[in-house]
């Protein structure tokens, strides 16, 4: 595979201000699109679809229910979404051109289109969702309480929420031993598929500041869901939360 120099952007720089960490997201994910879906394989050992499918399986069935992907990437969530309700209506939302093209290439459904837009402000109607799944997503969101408010907004009281994604334990050793196996595994994909270990090393930047499992729970009541399920992959490493939104 060609290896490129284009990215040269830190995190360590990006992170902690929401507006240039949205501008990170963009530029980043629009540079790992083209690897991305090897990437992700090649870093999950191979899991990556056998999570995503857990994911869709932990959904209710519903005959034609409206859904929205979060930060779609490519369009895998999506894609399954249309197998499990062919009767609904997918749409997968990311911020980055270069992933929707690739997700507009790859679509062959006809209830499935993708819209460039921000998770945290969407042109959504309020209460028009069903539900809302998101793989990778919400820990790249550049202020997690108004990512949550938003999907609140847009889902109808009783709808449900899944969510795939990297989960931190509230042990900081866990926690240390976690960020340095993420930031060697992950940068050494990014090394070989882009020439910078950055590219894919953002996880375990974007994780270190990242609630651990207890206080995303805290945020999540907060912000009025509730956790109906909950299935860890590889000792915890990423989890698997299946939330509905509180009907009062």
């Amino acid at each position: 595979m060609s290896i490129d120099n284009k990215f040269s952007l830190k995190i360590k720089d990006y992170i902690h201000v929401p507006e240039r960490k949205r501008d990170y997201n963009e530029q980043h994910f629009g540079e790992a699109a083209s690897r991305y879906d090897f990437a992700t394989r090649a870093m999950s050992l191979g899991r990556d679809m056998a999570w995503k499918r857990k994911l869709i399986a932990a959904l209710p069935a519903l005959p034609a229910p409206d859904c929205v992907d979060l930060a779609c990437g490519t369009g895998d969530v999506a894609f399954l979404l249309a197998e499990k309700y062919p009767g609904g209506r997918i749409v997968g939302i990311d911020l980055t051109e270069q992933m929707l093209a690739l997700a507009e290439k790859r679509n062959r459904a006809t209830n499935v289109k993708f819209s460039r837009q921000d998770m945290g402000k969407t042109d959504l109607p309020d209460e028009s969702v069903d539900i809302v799944t998101g793989s990778y997503a919400v820990r790249n969101a550049p202020e997690l309480r108004q990512a949550f408010a938003e999907i609140s907004r847009i889902l109808r009281p009783g709808g449900v929420v899944a969510l795939l994604d990297f989960s931190k334990p509230p042990n900081t050793w866990f926690q240390r031993i976690q960020y340095l196996i993420l930031k060697y595994w992950c940068g050494f994909w990014g090394l070989m598929l882009h020439g910078n270990p950055e590219v894919h090393a953002y996880i375990a930047a974007s994780l270190k500041v990242f609630p651990d499992r207890e206080q995303l729970r805290e945020i999540l009541h907060e912000s009025g869901f509730i956790v109906s399920h909950s299935q860890q992959f590889y000792f915890g490493v990423l989890e698997l939360l299946v939330l509905k939104k509180n009907k009062l």
